[in-house]
């Protein structure tokens, strides 16, 4: 799991987790920097983004994730 996650290391040499997908306008981008990859990675669950079974998608890009489910979901369904 750990070696499929994107990571971004700024010039402290600290790591944060990058989202995924980078769809929503407003992407977060990456979380909070950490002093390594677990403490990046608990950082991004505990602020609830979720994990895709390869990255990290934070939170606004999974909420348009959804809005653009609800638009192609057939009206039948709603």
């Amino acid at each position: 799991m750990a070696e499929d996650v994107e990571y971004v290391k700024n010039e402290k040499g600290e790591v944060a987790v990058a989202c995924q997908i980078k769809l929503a306008s407003n992407c977060a981008g990456k979380g909070a920097f950490c002093e390594d990859e677990e403490d990046a990675r608990d950082w991004v669950e505990e602020e609830c983004w979720v994990f895709s079974g390869v990255g990290y998608i934070c939170l606004q890009c999974n909420e348009q994730i959804m809005r653009n489910l609800r638009e192609i979901r057939p009206k039948t369904a709603r």
